[in-house]
């Protein structure tokens, strides 16, 4: 059995897609799985070993050059044949990418996906309802597809999905490390979906942990060096993926907002604490250890207010509280 699965991006949805691979892998233990991803994200599902393997195509280039879109299309039909092409991203571009991948091609139902136009590139439709939470949609999108089940225990007993290169040298991430190490994600691609700066100085000073600071662009590591300056924790340097999933599979606690480092600790079945002011909660799966926060809001799981900035409501004490509960585990 030859798949071909589609998830582009962004960070956080390629992280919560990937829990299928173990699930495919378990029913279909001689299936080879090819994905398809934005060149940028590629590092993320490197040396995953239910992975036979990742492409990733530059959207950007494509963008800026038409040469790149027939280089890309011809590149695309030479693949190997696939039985089946899975479009879990449901976006037009996603979509046009299946459609070149052959055949088969599975995607969501209109009203159950992000793009209309999408879905009349498949010619097999998945009904899996948007307000569903995230890891019940991705597996319930691959069980209707290869026909089993799964239930709650499976995910809670799940392997931890996300791997560095065990090769290389991580002398100059280890120096940042103590006894017990927390990971604070202050940034993420939408200004209202980040914590205030001023609230997280108050947890860092109440949490009794080495305290390092993660940045990904300049705006981000001002924000930190500002945390860094009223506090004890420590600005990072600037981190390749590979070294993030290093760096996360030490931390005994990560905390952010609704961003992809942070639902990243859950793949590799590390604690976390996610912030969450206008997206809703079921972007996560919760755990014991892997607990979400929201803000006063109420968040449509269909339809985001990109306009409600009520993170900022969070009590901090209500952050600290739970921190010191999933450290003490």
């Amino acid at each position: 059995m030859n798949i071909a699965i589609i998830r582009l991006s962004a960070l956080g949805d390629i992280v919560h897609s990937m829990i299928v691979l173990q699930f495919i892998k378990k029913h279909y233990p001689k299936a080879k799985i090819t994905w398809i991803t934005q060149k940028n994200f590629k590092e993320i599902l490197d040396f995953n070993k239910d992975l036979d393997r990742v492409i990733g195509i530059d959207i950007k280039k494509i963008k800026e050059d038409k040469k790149e879109i027939i280089k890309t299309i011809k590149f695309l039909k030479n693949l190997d044949s696939f039985d089946y092409i899975l479009d879990i991203q449901g976006l037009i571009k996603s979509a046009i990418i299946a459609f070149f991948l052959g055949k088969n091609r599975y995607g969501l139902e209109i009203g159950c996906i992000r793009e209309a136009l999408a879905s009349f590139f498949y010619n097999k439709k998945i009904i899996v309802p948007c307000e569903k939470n995230v890891i019940y949609r991705n597996l319930d999108f691959i069980s209707k597809v290869f026909n089993f089940n799964y239930d709650d225990r499976d995910i809670l007993e799940k392997k931890p999905y996300l791997f560095y290169d065990k090769n290389r040298d991580y002398s100059h991430l280890d120096s940042f490390l103590e006894d017990k190490n927390i990971l604070i994600v202050p940034g993420s691609s939408k200004e209202n979906k980040n914590y205030p700066a001023d609230r997280y100085i108050e947890v860092i000073k109440n949490l009794k942990a080495n305290t390092l600071l993660l940045w990904g662009n300049e705006e981000e590591k001002k924000k930190c060096e500002y945390i860094s300056k009223n506090t004890d924790a420590k600005v990072l340097v600037k981190l390749s993926l590979n070294e993030l999933k290093y760096l996360i599979s030490k931390m005994d606690l990560v905390i952010g907002g609704d961003t992809g480092p942070v639902h990243m600790a859950w793949a590799m079945n590390r604690a976390s604490i996610v912030l969450f002011g206008y997206t809703p909660t079921t972007l996560m799966y919760q755990t014991k250890k892997n607990i979400a926060i929201k803000s006063p809001s109420l968040a449509n799981a269909c339809r985001f207010d990109k306009s409600d900035d009520s993170i900022k409501e969070i009590d901090p004490q209500k952050i600290i509280k739970t921190a010191k509960d999933l450290l003490d585990r």
